[in-house]
């Protein structure tokens, strides 16, 4: 028989049991016996003392003994034998018992640990947003408490159950069939754009939108272009295929293209916001537009128009989409719910060409299986009863409103930046004189809770515009005042 039980009492009386907050004894328990094994200073074949011997010495129940050790056994720590007690496993493997204390640092260097590819890598390089919120100056946030929160739930709790039954299964992963329909009906009507319902891709979200076109449109080394500053999250979508990305300049009349054509190998895919360029604001005239098709024709260079806010315009109706335009079928027409109804909704939708309906179809389905059916009835319900128009044209009185309050406050700012907004969207961008450091401002705004986006993280390249993206829709016009003092304080200071 193993004689070393007595020994180990004493050496087990010397553990701690103080909890980790509202831990219970056992666990405590639990976790200086497992770090022990672990640490090797107990060692395998050794004997533990007995439940009720243990008890009494570290004054705790014997239940309280039991559980930590019916818990290391069942994870391999401890096992028992009939009649001669509960022993350290004789089976842990070498490789993890240490001598040294398991809180140390690993000596191997998290470079060759970790492998990534080329778009995590750099993926890692850029500057991840760190801070999420709804209010202060979240872009892309809308009014969540304008929103017809009691009328979204009727329609939700509408669904008889019998047709709640049929929502589910599986459907047609091109997407509900009702929202398809509703969705070609307000771009046909609002936006001039071509389509049918067989030409909508219901998707989760603009970036999966994105995510697809980039991954069936683009090769490892192909050409891909888009504006400068520009959305991130395309950026990220046509670096992870290795596609190298061109940048298009943007004035006030939005993207310059003149850089593309003087390209020998020009681009496969342009993706552009020509509604209301992100993040500065300008829309593009038709001129440009006309111009942008024409060469695209030429060049044979698919367009990825993403017409994010095209709904929210306060002081012109919105111009035809460059869909609607096309005399062809190049453009890709991208929508989405996230800001006219709410972000955790993950709805979008894309607007295809009927040629590239079956193999999108397909990768979609590939990449992320089905989109609940449920949020996609209760959003098409929502858009065929009249709700969506009511609710846009609420927003769009409501968020004017809330734009001329942040201009008006914004006028304190001009011996520190520029204003640009043109009338349109949920946000401005300030961009800051030579003499003020975005990062210094940035982080002294974070310390006091004032949420926001920096204008340099927009920009790729080394010539960057510095300032900040302001979001306005989720905040009150008190919070508007504040906020926009809060950033004159700092400006000043």
């Amino acid at each position: 028989m193993n004689t070393r039980a007595k020994p180990l009492l004493a050496e087990l009386t010397t553990i701690s049991l103080e909890s980790r907050s509202n831990e219970p004894k056992f666990k405590a328990l639990y976790r200086e016996l497992r770090q022990a094994i672990l640490a090797g200073r107990f060692k395998s074949e050794t004997r533990l003392p007995s439940t009720r011997s243990l008890a009494l010495q570290l004054s705790v129940g014997r239940n309280t003994v039991l559980s930590a050790f019916d818990q290391l056994i069942a994870e391999g720590y401890l096992e028992t034998r009939k009649g001669a007690g509960t022993y350290v496993a004789s089976e842990l493997p070498d490789h993890w018992i240490s001598a040294k204390p398991l809180n140390k640092k690993s000596s191997v260097k998290k470079s060759e640990a970790i492998a990534l590819s080329n778009y995590g890598k750099t993926l890692n390089k850029e500057s991840i947003r760190s801070e999420y919120g709804n209010q202060s100056f979240a872009v892309g946030v809308p009014d969540l408490k304008a929103f017809p929160h009691k009328t979204w739930n009727q329609i939700a709790t509408q669904i008889s159950p019998t047709g709640l039954s049929g929502l589910m299964g599986y459907d047609d992963p091109k997407g509900y069939q009702p929202l398809r329909e509703a969705i070609a009906d307000y771009v046909s009507s609002s936006r001039a754009v071509n389509c049918s319902p067989d030409q909508v891709l219901v998707t989760c979200g603009a970036q999966q939108a994105l995510d697809l076109c980039a991954r069936l449109l683009l090769d490892t080394h192909d050409i891909a272009a888009m504006e400068n500053p520009g959305y991130i999250g395309a950026r990220r979508a046509l670096t992870a295929t290795g596609a190298k990305v061109e940048l298009c300049p943007v004035d006030d009349h939005g993207i310059n293209i003149s850089p593309l054509k003087k390209l020998s190998n020009p681009p496969k895919l342009l993706y552009v916001t020509p509604a209301h360029q992100y993040p500065l604001g300008a829309m593009l005239p038709l001129e440009r537009r006309l111009s942008l098709l024409e060469w695209a024709t030429e060049n044979n260079c698919w367009i990825i128009e993403d017409d994010y806010d095209s709904e929210y315009h306060y002081q012109n109706r919105p111009i035809a989409s460059l869909q609607g335009l096309a005399g062809n079928d190049q453009v890709i027409y991208m929508g989405s719910f996230s800001k006219v109804l709410f972000p955790s909704l993950r709805l979008g939708y894309l607007i295809l060409p009927p040629s590239l309906m079956p193999i999108f179809t397909c990768a979609r389905q590939e990449h992320s299986g089905l989109i609940p059916i449920h949020s996609q009835a209760v959003t098409a319900e929502f858009m065929q009863q009249g709700h969506f128009g009511r609710h846009l044209r609420k927003m769009r009185v409501l968020y004017a409103e809330k734009l001329d309050c942040l201009l008006k406050a914004c006028e304190q700012l001009k011996p520190w930046c520029t204003v640009h907004a043109l009338g349109a969207g949920m946000h401005l961008a300030l961009e800051f004189n030579s003499k003020m450091s975005e990062s210094e401002v940035s982080k002294k705004l974070q310390q006091q809770g004032v949420l926001h986006s920096r204008l340099s993280h927009y920009y790729q390249g080394q010539s960057k515009k510095q300032g900040l993206v302001l979001g306005f829709a989720n905040s009150s016009l008190n919070q508007i005042n504040t906020g926009i003092t809060d950033i004159r304080n700092v400006l000043n200071s």
